[in-house]
């Protein structure tokens, strides 16, 4: 399952640009993309933003940002 972050005024079109693409989960590994750099700089560095973002999956499935960090606990992450 591919994962992707939108901002504030994208829209589903937008998800298939990189930079946007948190990654992809496959087996319980998430494989992580450009987004989700952008997500812990986000995080890190911004969290006032958090409220402004959105996360989607490839089936056009919406996340908080609680809900995707809980299903990330249950995976691996692999570079």
């Amino acid at each position: 399952m591919i994962y992707y972050l939108l901002l504030d005024g994208d829209n589903e079109r937008d998800s298939i640009y990189e930079t946007n693409m948190l990654g992809e989960e496959s087996f319980k590994v998430f494989y992580p993309s450009l987004g989700f750099t952008l997500l812990s700089r986000i995080i890190n560095q911004k969290p006032e933003m958090l409220e402004r973002l959105k996360i989607v999956d490839e089936q056009k499935t919406s996340y908080t940002i609680t809900e995707f960090l809980d299903k990330m606990e249950k995976w691996k992450i692999k570079a």
